[in-house]
């Protein structure tokens, strides 16, 4: 478990740098397909393995994208990309990203990304790290909205709601996971929403049909990596739940919004072998 960063950090233009409670690992250069990704693949995996994950790259840049978004709209939602001026940013979240790849060895995951309390910077965190990932050409990220009370990344991104989590659970078998996955504008980022909001919401995430629907998004792609924008572990039993199902948790502090008890309440809830870190933010 990491310890709790006793300092937080501001930068320019209303962007969140993140500060996560652990050494940052080294970065490596983005490597190209093919060729470049092969020579990486051989240091840990031979012969039909590698030739399946070079496969998977190919599909991967087959995806349909939509029209893709300006670096004038990427700055606007307050989403990385390269040619971003405010490089500390954009390291800070592949640094993260390196961190996540390290602990699972590279491999697909499914992480849930929640602030401790509301307004604390978990939806700007989970939306960046997907972004982080898609960075990779050789990987694909999946976005999930799963605050059904307050959703907002399908706002957040412009991308039409459509059928979301709600309708998926509520119609088990009528509605196909395809049917949920939208195109953001961002190669090989592809968002979840909510779906419709609900002011009484019901268990959703006890389903066995959320089991089913994280198991088919994750195993769509080899190189699929599932972010879960999560409300926040203290306050709703949802949050609790959904850290069952995933791999990985990490927990957000926005400046002022959290107490040292609360931050620990929070990493009590999140078993210990889950708990990636915890990153502070200037929150919402």
């Amino acid at each position: 478990m990491y310890s709790v960063a006793r300092h937080f950090t501001q930068t320019k233009r209303h962007f969140f740098l993140p500060v996560i409670c652990d050494d940052w690992l080294n970065l490596n250069k983005q490597h190209a397909m093919d060729d470049q990704v092969k020579k990486q693949l051989m240091a840990r995996d031979t012969g039909h393995d590698i030739e399946c994950r070079l496969e998977s790259s190919r599909e991967i840049s087959r995806m349909y994208e939509g029209e893709i978004k300006t670096i004038e709209q990427l700055d606007a939602c307050k989403i990385i990309h390269p040619g971003m001026a405010d490089r500390e940013v954009l390291d800070a979240f592949r640094g993260l990203r390196a961190k996540l790849f390290g602990m699972n060895q590279g491999e697909g995951f499914v992480v849930m990304v929640s602030p401790v309390v509301p307004s604390s910077g978990g939806s700007f965190v989970a939306s960046n790290l997907a972004a982080a990932i898609a960075l990779d050409d050789t990987k694909t990220a999946l976005l999930v909205d799963s605050d059904i009370r307050n959703p907002g990344l399908h706002k957040l991104l412009d991308v039409d709601c459509g059928f979301g989590l709600t309708e998926y659970i509520e119609n088990a078998g009528e509605v196909s996971v395809q049917q949920l996955i939208r195109p953001t504008g961002i190669p090989r980022l592809r968002l979840v929403s909510a779906g419709q909001q609900h002011e009484t919401v019901c268990d959703y995430f006890t389903s066995v049909y959320m089991e089913i629907f994280l198991n088919e998004v994750r195993s769509r792609y080899r190189e699929r990596f599932v972010v879960i924008d999560a409300p926040s572990v203290l306050e709703s039993p949802d949050a609790r739940i959904l850290a069952d199902l995933s791999d990985a948790v990490i927990l957000c502090v926005g400046y002022a919004k959290s107490t040292r008890r609360q931050i620990a309440e929070a990493a009590a809830e999140i078993h210990r072998d889950k708990l990636a870190g915890v990153i502070f933010s200037e929150g919402n």
